[in-house]
């Protein structure tokens, strides 16, 4: 019983608000700025006032009627339980008295056959026999208590799940950007299950708790109020200690989770931009500022293990002198007559009882506190109705639209910047049927007007109206099934190809030839019957699986399969190469009619054919009218046409073959292969295939694609836990810690004897004191006073162990923590690039690997070998003293024992495995909800709330039933264990009086027995949770050594004395033979041998051509994140395998399409571009003013330390282009890479940046190779490559391609013609 309390006193750590101070001072730059940190910050989270919360009673808001009458059950059965677990003990008090009155003068009876029939123990059997009744009403009690709490807390969870993410969805985009995204999917993920927690077991063990406190105080007070006063008196003591220790606990516990979070964030960073790591060699750099963040950690969690093993021994130190002050006194009343001796025993273990469940309500209640501060947040959200309501059937809907879009005397300002005025008194109409195009540079409202006519925000003045009805006035979803969008940054969802367009269609169902319609007209059909599963290929997490140009021309095909009435295009063909754009902009055209259209472009070869032509600036409307009204004006917008025309040599030879490039592009269609998700209409008389109808995913279909997930996981799962666990490499591991181990497994073994001792010397006392009252004080060392001053020993005793084994164990677990993440974050950092394009190493798996994986493979040395020491040295101990007083009697108990061990780890491996199955189903449902909270323009923009509505309850469902099984299974298990610690008790007792009655023993073995075996088996069973804890460790062990152990097939790192270290490169590269595929497409060859390209130093190569042809592959075999599979590639006449990799890149500097900036300042963002500590702010400003960002970072407050947010979010795209070409720059290369360089600019941007690159190339000594779909950016290169099908088809300077009759250049020029003489 002792034992068990003690257990359940253990504290459980919470967060707290803690003062957090960050040192990373890694490399320092200028102005004693470091590189990958600020040098020395203090960041003090001051104490908050107090957080509204809901009223307990509010918690339980979403009970329907059946809940609300379980939860009254739940309620009856929790207050019974508690009850009946101090009232067992008047029964241990009834026998304890009866076998007193039974024993003669000498103490015991005597052993002699004469001295039996003197016994007659079936008095005592209907007593016993209370026993068994008490279990049995545990065992009822117990398992409907549980059962029903989580059962009803579940039910609610869900529904609150389902609610939250609902009024997530229909909320406004205005509340979206005052929200943190990640604290939606947070709140979502956690608030939810801290209200759960909050309203089911938990609430029910502080109702439990509650009783169980007051009905042991009442029975210690009813049977013995002096004693019972006196020990009163220690009870503060030991909650004290518990309480100081919780709080501590909870303080360091937060510091550790937060440390590492900041490292974890580090990781993060890494991983999602690995290319721009590995491109600029910036590995040993995040290395040492991971490796800084982790001793942070480990310093926190070491301090954390020490609290824990002092605080711990102090408790268990004071418990023990609890008792032997309890027995002391206690004797005294006895000898005093004041007291019976089995008073004194049920009095002080009914106070035990209720100061334990006092103990246990704080942790409990704390949970019900924190579900009362999550509730007022999420119940907040789920009460709020947004102004701009998706969800709400209010509005008109009216039967014709014609599409004439006014804008009338409109002010608007974002909600994030209410002092940034987008628009004043800003006036347009555009004429249903027409074409209107915004241009103008960046930050001038184009995309502003296109999201104001999607009504995702309402003006703060003036109106917006549709067919002279205000906007305000109509029905939001309808409003937005008139429209199609196409975006510049395309989204498309974790799905296949076929639902991502099917998301966009108004119509349930849609035709497979609509399909194919549109998808040919977006220009996508083919590229997409080439892929392996055709329209069912998935696309992966923000359709990664696929290149720009691929995602937005499967973003047009969704937009133009609902035939809207209105299409925005903003930077609609911003991603495609010259060809695509050409054909795309034809469809767009082509559907533009009898369509009111609004186009947003820089590139102005697109708008040339509009109606009407907008230039803004600031929010103002400098020039209006067509093509040719505005370049005969000779303004703003003549000078943009200028900036982007293209040099002609010969007019003449400028004539492009389109109708055959269409006619390409469109032959070879293959019927599509869509046996899901399909229905076939048959002609009711022939019976042949009219139609085949498409329909997006249903609830069922998402169920069965995430059953096959879990099937493929469970398979995995297995496979590793075939393999041996490597204990012995993690020994070898943890050398440097050996003698914390040693000082641990000492600290468990002591720690193993204590509870056999204390059950030989507590029940030594239970036979003192209801014996005879002169063998209770025979001297002043002997008797109760001996016993109670044992009780002081072991308490010192325990104090010493289990200091050591909690401090032993958990400093090696910290430093061992510490060492297997920072391998582990090596290791990654060195694998190729192709790694993490295979399935199951994306940021969330690699991430997670590192922060929970790391931490578990420590369990295997430091937990397990903890629990199995003092699982080995209790049972001995135990066992020995049990057969050394009765080989017999511990025989007949041990037929019981082995009913509690599996009952006690029945529960709480049933209980942990249920708990760690849930955790993980609600984790991989919070992944739908983040995907549509990450996207929820595009999700708001096609009115496709309620399809990620219904796959989020879809994805709820194996969580639910999961839930279900433990309140049915593991429930049993609790009541279970409550029961059988009552029938061991009638077992033991029965038994033992039928022994004695035999003669076989006499009264003081029945005792000790009873208490070694019983206290024996309860160590047991719970230390049997260390094969689970082996399990866990034992998987985590095997992941984390196979990222360890895995030999990069390209390794940055490799130091091979055979390679070349790269001392002096000159800049002449070449390409030969070269044939090459991804590795996750090995199918689909990018090259097939047949690629061959010379660059000679110092020069320009422009590689230009369709999406997919190989011009980025180029440059990423180039860098050598692939090798190539034949062929090979040179630099210097040396193949790039020859040289070390990480010099070899230190000569090379990429600007990517998209490129990566880390959450840092601006300074440091630039500075990673060199390893070079001492660059100057001079140097600095140089670089900034060559890429043209010296201006608006000089705007900025904090100048170049302005933090530019997690991947740049706080840098407008042209922005964030424009710092990675400055650290381009910085870097001084020989081989300059410019992958779409100015592609996120607009035309005055591109103008400077172009300029700046120019200059650059101008300086000399650096070979540039650019890729551009624009072609008045590459104009002025030394070679122009042109890729086609694999291979070069074109080479040449720009006058010279042009020379070429029927060329394919000369073609891609005149398609983006935009000189006004043409």
């Amino acid at each position: 019983m002792t034992a068990t309390a003690a257990k359940a006193a253990e504290p459980t750590p919470a967060p707290v608000l803690v003062e957090v101070e960050e040192s990373d001072e890694v490399f320092k730059g200028p102005a004693k700025k470091g590189l990958f940190g600020q040098g020395k910050r203090r960041a003090k989270k001051e104490a908050k006032p107090k957080e509204p919360s809901v009223p307990i009673l509010a918690l339980f808001r979403f009970a329907d009627s059946r809940d609300r009458i379980m939860i009254g059950f739940a309620f009856l059965c929790s207050v019974g339980i508690g009850a009946l677990v101090p009232s067992a003990i008047l029964i241990l008090g009834n026998v304890l008295g009866s076998a007193g009155s039974a024993m003669q003068p000498g103490g015991a009876l005597a052993a002699s056959g004469a001295a039996m029939p003197a016994f007659d123990p079936s008095p005592m059997y209907p007593t016993i026999l209370n026993f068994v009744y008490f279990g049995l009403a545990m065992m009822v009690a117990g398992y409907a208590s549980q059962a029903l709490w989580v059962l009803t807390g579940e039910n609610q969870g869900r529904r609150i799940r389902e609610l939250y993410l609902r009024s997530i969805l229909r909320q406004d985009l205005g509340w979206f950007d005052l929200a943190e995204e990640g604290s939606l999917t947070t709140r979502l993920a956690q608030d939810t299950n801290l209200i759960q927690d909050g309203i089911s077991e938990k609430f029910g063990l502080v109702i439990q708790s509650l009783a169980q406190f007051l009905a042991g105080f009442a029975i210690a007070f009813y049977k013995g109020p002096t004693l019972a006063l006196v020990l009163l008196a220690a009870v503060p003591v030991m909650a004290g200690v518990g309480l100081v220790m919780f709080g501590l606990l909870s303080k360091l516990t937060a510091q550790g989770q937060d440390a590492y979070a900041e490292a974890g964030a580090v990781a993060e960073q890494v991983i999602s931009g690995i290319r721009t790591v590995y491109s600029f060699s910036l590995q040993s750099r995040f290395a040492t500022k991971y490796d800084v963040k982790l001793d942070r950690a480990q310093k926190a969690d070491e301090r954390r293990g020490i609290t824990l093993g002092v605080g711990f021994g102090c408790f268990i130190m004071i418990m023990f002198m609890t008792y032997g002050l309890a027995f002391w006194y206690g004797s005294r009343l006895v000898v005093q007559g004041r007291m019976g001796g089995q008073d004194v025993l049920v009095t002080f273990l009914a106070l035990m009882m209720g100061s334990f469940a006092l103990m246990m309500v704080p942790p409990n209640l704390s949970a019900v506190g924190s579900a009362r501060g999550a509730a007022y947040k999420i119940f907040a959200t789920i009460d709020r109705v947004p102004v701009i309501d998706s969800f709400s059937e209010e509005g008109e809907k009216p039967e014709g639209l014609e599409g004439r879009i006014e804008f009338k005397g409109v002010s608007f300002a974002y909600p994030t910047r209410p002092d940034t005025s987008i628009f004043q008194d800003f006036s347009v109409t555009i004429e249903p049927g027409k074409t209107v195009a915004f241009v103008g540079p960046s930050g001038s409202g184009k995309s502003t007007t296109v999201q104001l006519i999607q009504r995702f925000y309402d003006p703060l003045a003036g109106t917006v109206s549709l067919d002279g009805r205000d906007l305000t006035s109509l029905n939001v979803t309808w409003l937005r099934h008139q429209i199609g969008i196409v975006s510049q940054e395309p989204c498309l969802f974790n799905t296949t190809i076929k639902q991502n367009i099917l998301m966009g269609a108004v119509d349930e169902h849609v035709s497979e030839s609509q399909l194919i319609e549109v998808c040919k007209m977006a220009n996508c059909h083919n590229f997409i019957m080439k892929l392996p599963n055709g329209y069912d290929t998935m696309v992966g997490e923000h359709g990664g699986m696929l290149s720009g140009g691929q995602k937005q021309r499967i973003a047009i095909a969704r937009a133009l399969i609902k035939n809207p009435k209105i299409l925005l295009l903003d930077e609609a063909t911003s991603a495609l190469d010259t060809q695509s754009e050409r054909l795309v902009q034809n469809a767009l055209d082509a559907v533009s009619k009898d369509r009111t259209t609004i186009v947003i472009a820089h590139r102005l070869s697109t708008i040339k054919t509009a109606d009407k032509i907008v230039v803004l600036d600031k929010g103002r409307i400098i020039e209006s009218g067509n093509h040719n009204e505005l370049i005969a004006l000779g303004g703003t917008y003549f000078q943009l046409v200028e900036k982007q025309k293209i040099k002609q040599r010969v007019e003449s030879v400028l004539q492009s073959k389109d109708a055959q490039v269409e006619e390409d592009e469109d032959s070879f269609v293959q019927p599509l292969k869509m046996p899901k998700e399909a229905e076939v209409v048959k002609d009711s008389v022939t019976g042949q295939v009219v139609e085949t109808r498409l329909v997006l995913d249903d609830v069922k279909a998402m169920s069965n694609a995430l059953s096959k997930a879990q099937l493929k996981e469970k398979e995995e799962e297995k496979r590793v836990l075939s393999q041996k666990a490597p204990i012995w490499r993690v020994l070898q591991l943890m050398k440097p810690e050996w003698k914390y181990i040693a000082t641990g497994v000492f600290g468990a073994t002591g720690s193993g004897v204590v509870f056999p001792m204390f059950s030989l010397i507590f029940s030594s006392v239970i036979v003192i004191l209801i014996g005879p009252v002169t063998a209770i004080d025979p001297g002043p060392i002997s008797g109760a006073n001996l016993y109670a001053f044992y009780f002081a020993l072991i308490g010192l005793a325990t104090f010493v162990v289990f200091s050591l084994q909690f401090i032993g164990f958990e400093l090696a677990g910290a430093s061992l923590t510490r060492r297997l993440r920072l391998m582990t974050f090596k290791s990654l950092m060195r694998q190729e690039v192709g790694f993490y394009d295979e399935p199951g190493h994306g940021l969330g798996a690699l991430t997670a690997r590192l922060a929970v994986d790391a931490s578990k493979v420590g369990d295997l040395v430091t937990k397990v070998w903890a629990d199995l020491t003092q699982m080995i040295v209790t049972g001995i101990a135990g066992l020995t003293i049990a057969f050394y007083y009765s080989w017999q009697l511990t025989l007949i108990i041990l037929l019981a024992a082995p009913l509690m061990i599996v009952a006690s780890y029945y529960e709480s491996r049933l209980r942990r495995g249920f708990e760690d199955s849930t955790k993980k189903a609600y984790e991989e449902s919070g992944d739908i909800a983040a995907e549509a909270f990450k996207e929820i323009r595009t999700v708001s923009a096609l009115a496709r709330q309620k399809y990620f509505e219904a796959k989020y309850s879809a994805n709820l469902e194996r969580p639910h039933k999961l839930a279900i099984e433990k309140a049915k299974y593991a429930s049993l298990g609790n009541g279970v264990t409550q029961a059988f610690a009552q029938f061991a008790n009638a077992l033991g007792f029965y038994a033992g009086l039928r022994l004695v009655a035999a003669g076989v023993i006499d009264f003081n073995p029945v005792f000790k027995v009873l208490m070694a075996v019983m206290l024996t088996a309860q160590g047991l069973g719970r230390s049997s949770s260390f094969l689970e804890t082996f399990t866990k460790a034992k998987i985590a062990a095997i992941n984390t050594f196979e990222v360890i152990d895995r030999i990069s097939s390209i390794d940055p790192e490799d130091d091979n004395d055979n390679l070349d270290k790269a001392e002096k490169i000159q800049g002449n590269f070449e390409f030969k033979d070269v044939a090459f595929a991804y590795p996750t497409r090995v199918e689909q060859p990018v090259f097939n041998g047949g690629f061959q390209l010379q660059g000679l130093r110092n020069k320009t190569i422009a590689l230009v051509g369709p999406s997919g042809c190989g011009k980025s592959s180029a440059v990423g075999m180039l860098q050598r994140w692939y090798d190539v599979s034949g062929g090979s590639v040179l630099v210097d006449g040396k193949n790039v395998k020859d040289y070390q990799l990480k010099k070899l890149r230190t000569h090379m500097a990429l600007v990517g399409q998209e490129p990566t900036l880390f959450d840092m300042s601006i300074r440091e963002n630039i500075l990673a571009g060199t390893e070079r500590t001492d660059v100057t702010d001079e140097e600095l400003e140089e670089v900034a003013k060559m890429a043209n960002i010296s201006t608006f970072i000089s705007e900025f407050p904090e100048k170049f330390d302005t933090r530019v947010g997690d991947k740049g979010s706080q840098l407008s795209g042209g922005q964030k282009q424009r710092v990675a070409i400055a650290r381009a720059l910085i870097r001084k290369p020989k081989f300059l890479l410019l992958d779409e360089a100015t592609s996120a600019l607009d035309s005055e941007s591109e103008k400077h940046v172009q300029q700046a690159i120019d200059n650059a190339i101008k300086q000399g000594g650096r070979t540039t190779i650019t890729i551009a779909h624009r072609l008045s950016t590459i104009q002025n290169a030394d070679v122009i490559a042109v890729v086609k099908d694999g291979a070069i088809v074109e080479l040449g300077t720009h006058n010279d391609l042009l020379g070429i009759s029927n060329g394919v250049y000369a073609a891609l020029v005149k398609q983006q013609d935009l000189n006004v003489l043409a």
